[in-house]
């Protein structure tokens, strides 16, 4: 039980730090996005290619990537089958959206690290690379028409090219199969590299919890209608993850011990935060924020569930 309030309080401390800020007017919001800025270009990136660029890449993981990608297809596809037959109790075509997909950058990141440490952030980065094509290539493309837009191709791949933390990650991935990384860690110019890497990681964690604090607002109502479908994507991420899970662990192996535990973690995260930017309707709008805020405090209940397992 010790263990579980030292891992966690420091969380719940940050996260409080951020909603006190905002209850008390400490910040304006547009410093807090130009804090989310960042974190989005250059702590979280500087923390993504560190670790791909160290961590060891095994030509089975592609299996690993594969499974992810399906798993998310299959969430969504499920979500859309629960709005085509049961419109009546999930009446949102954003449904499709909500019951699959992971909030990894903004909430796992932060929540993971300060739990597990840094040093093992890579261990969870191995699901979260299949994700991120997923969001990509799939995701991305399909809720647009939830508003109408169409997304090219073109598009995503410009646009997936041009984010920072794809961009990390190409980097760090081709760094490390190429040998280079390896090569600098002996010159000067290497070393100076890691140290300044080594001084922005430390940033990532705690700016992304006072940020998470800052931007958490609740809002009363709906409880009924917003409890249904946190269950509903309970129900479906957890039962079909876990199957996920076994056959992960039977193509792939040598994920180490922890790999089990960073999955669950992942899947315990909510639904990805841009959905609200891809719908159309102002009532489907602030429903899906809430249900996302809310389904984010969730998350927080499940990370304690998890240290408490792993840590007992």
């Amino acid at each position: 039980m010790t263990i579980l309030f030292t891992k966690l309080l420091p969380i719940f401390a940050l996260i409080g730090i951020g909603h006190f800020t905002r209850k008390w007017d400490f910040f304006q919001e547009s410093f807090i996005n130009q804090m989310k800025s960042l974190v989005l270009k250059i702590a979280l990136p500087a923390v993504l290619f560190d670790s791909f660029s160290r961590m060891d890449l095994e030509i089975d993981y592609l299996f690993l990537f594969v499974f992810i990608f399906l798993y998310c297809t299959i969430l969504y596809g499920l979500g859309f089958l629960l709005n085509y037959f049961f419109s009546e109790k999930y009446p949102y075509q954003s449904t499709k959206g909500y019951m699959t997909g992971f909030e990894f950058g903004m909430i796992g990141v932060g929540l993971f690290s300060a739990i597990w440490g840094m040093e093992n952030l890579s261990v969870i980065m191995l699901i979260a690379f299949g994700h991120e094509l997923f969001i990509w290539f799939f995701y991305v493309i399909n809720i647009a028409k939830n508003k109408s837009e169409r997304v090219s191709f073109q598009t995503i791949i410009t646009k997936f090219i041009k984010t920072p933390t794809i961009l990390a990650i190409l980097f760090g991935v081709i760094l490390n199969v190429t040998g280079i990384r390896i090569y600098l860690d002996t010159v000067l110019l290497g070393q100076s590299l890691q140290t300044l890497l080594d001084f922005l990681k430390p940033l990532t964690s705690p700016l992304i919890l006072i940020i998470i604090g800052y931007t958490m607002i609740l809002k009363k109502g709906n409880l009924k209608k917003l409890s249904f479908y946190m269950l509903t994507r309970m129900i479906l991420v957890l039962g079909i993850g876990t199957v996920v899970l076994f056959f992960i662990n039977v193509v792939v192996k040598d994920l180490g011990p922890l790999f089990n535990i960073a999955f669950y973690a992942f899947i315990c995260l909510p639904a990805p935060y841009i959905l609200p930017l891809y719908i159309k309707d102002k009532n489907e709008v602030e429903f899906m924020t809430q249900l996302l805020v809310y389904s984010t405090i969730m998350s927080f209940l499940f990370y304690g569930v998890l240290v408490y397992i792993f840590f007992k």
